[in-house]
């Protein structure tokens, strides 16, 4: 993963495009077109009509890539699956008829997904979310204990809890402790994606897939505190994060 973010720092953004279908295909090239001159970025854009053109040419160089789940001879999950293997890093945005279809989106860390006939609104949000994802992905945190220094990608923590005095890491692999305060990693943290769920409780938004009464569900099936104080600022930052909802 180190090798595909360093290809992907200082450069262009690049995006991909897999449908079978011209128009749905062209549709978001277009609004792609429309983005670039509203925001005043520039990406490169390359459409793939088949998934075995897209998977043949992929070397982890892209940055986003908008997947149709429902193509001739392919189910898109698949098609994530295979991508997710080969790269830890790029985005995925899944475009289906069925939004039953893209449910299953956790299992391949997918950003969103965007329902056929896709709306420039809907689509925009996503896009914006998918850039603040790749900062996320693009942006180290430095931890140190007593035994090691570890240099951490912070979309790598699912959620980081404080212990006694020292401050947890949690990712899928391994969990790293330093200690420190929940007020001093908020500072390293200020422009991404976390929000405090309870006290001692800070949580990725982009694992986040439940808010219920009193509990946070985050990937991969993991219930965090969520404490009446803060349900609420928690719930609106996460809503902000989605781009509003679906």
């Amino acid at each position: 993963m180190g090798n595909q973010m360093k290809k992907r720092r200082g450069r262009q953004m690049k995006i991909a495009v897999v449908d079978d279908s011209i128009e749905d295909a062209q549709r978001i090239v277009e609004y792609l077109e429309q983005f670039q001159a509203e925001h005043n970025q520039t990406f490169q854009t390359k459409v793939f009509y088949a998934s075995f053109d897209f998977l043949e040419e992929y070397r982890g160089d892209y940055d986003v890539v908008f997947l149709d789940i429902e193509m001739p001879g392919s189910n898109g999950l698949e098609v994530a699956h295979e991508i997710r293997s080969r790269d830890a890093s790029v985005g995925i945005l899944f475009v289906t008829s069925m939004a039953q279809y893209a449910i299953n989106g956790y299992e391949v860390n997918a950003i969103d997904f965007m329902v056929k006939p896709v709306k420039y609104y809907s689509f925009s949000m996503k896009l914006e979310k998918a850039i603040r994802f790749l900062k996320s992905r693009n942006q180290d945190i430095l931890l140190r204990n007593k035994e090691e220094i570890l240099r951490l990608p912070a979309s790598d923590i699912l959620y980081i809890e404080k212990e006694r005095d020292n401050l947890v890491f949690h990712t899928r692999q391994e969990a790293f402790a330093e200690r420190g305060s929940i007020k001093t990693v908020k500072s390293k943290l200020v422009s991404l994606p976390f929000a405090e769920s309870a006290s001692g409780c800070l949580i990725n938004l982009a694992y986040v897939r439940k808010i219920g009464k009193d509990t946070v569900t985050i990937e991969p099936g993991i219930e965090l505190p969520l404490s009446r104080r803060l349900k609420r600022q928690f719930s609106q930052e996460y809503i902000s994060y989605m781009g509003g909802g679906f």
